[in-house]
């Protein structure tokens, strides 16, 4: 890029504005290294500044209908560049703020989609634990769990003393922790008296 100049002759703002792609060109060699290190300032990154000075001289030759109410084209370079960082900075913050709620929002469904296969891994396992109880342990231990029966109406239920009820689940019950504690302790919370 050429040094910078500060101001074009008026005969290149009105050919600018008439679309004159020399007139441009000027405008393009005067003021590019201006607008980059505006940008860099805000940026301080050479290729987000590369982009940001492509994007005002888009803009600027867009605009250039419009050119001739311009009395200062440094300042109005600066502006645009201005506005395209913060342009920049507010699609940032959009686009962080969508990934994060994307991001919780798939967290939430990987936990929920591993509870569901965990849930149904510890389901699976402690139904078969209890088909290896021995058959009068397994009933009584399903009357109290499954139909949520007391060791009292399982007695009578089953015309049997409670200390029997009591001992069938006590023993059921250790069975069960014995063959879960290899897997998780989270079954142990499943099987808390």
């Amino acid at each position: 890029m050429e040094n910078p100049r500060t101001d074009l002759p008026e005969d290149i703002l009105r050919r600018l504005s008439e679309g004159d792609e020399g007139a441009f060109r000027a405008a393009y060699d005067g003021y590019a290294r201006i607008v980059f290190r505006t940008a860099y300032r805000y940026l301080r990154s050479t290729d987000l500044a590369d982009d940001v000075v492509q994007e005002v001289f888009c803009i600027l030759w867009d605009k250039r209908a419009h050119f001739t109410h311009v009395r200062n084209l440094e300042h109005y370079l600066i502006s645009i560049t201005s506005h395209q960082v913060y342009a920049l900075f507010r699609r940032w913050a959009s686009e962080t703020r969508s990934c994060r709620v994307f991001l919780d929002d798939l967290e939430l469904q990987i936990d929920n989609t591993d509870h569901i296969i965990r849930n149904q891994q510890s389901e699976s396992l402690i139904k078969e634990l209890i088909d290896r109880l021995p058959a009068q342990q397994r009933l009584v231990f399903t009357l109290s769990r499954d139909k949520g029966m007391t060791h009292e109406e399982i007695a009578r239920e089953l015309k049997l003393s409670q200390a029997t009820v009591k001992n069938h689940m006590v023993r059921a019950l250790q069975f069960l922790r014995q063959n879960l504690s290899p897997h998780l302790s989270f079954y142990l919370l499943i099987l808390a008296v």
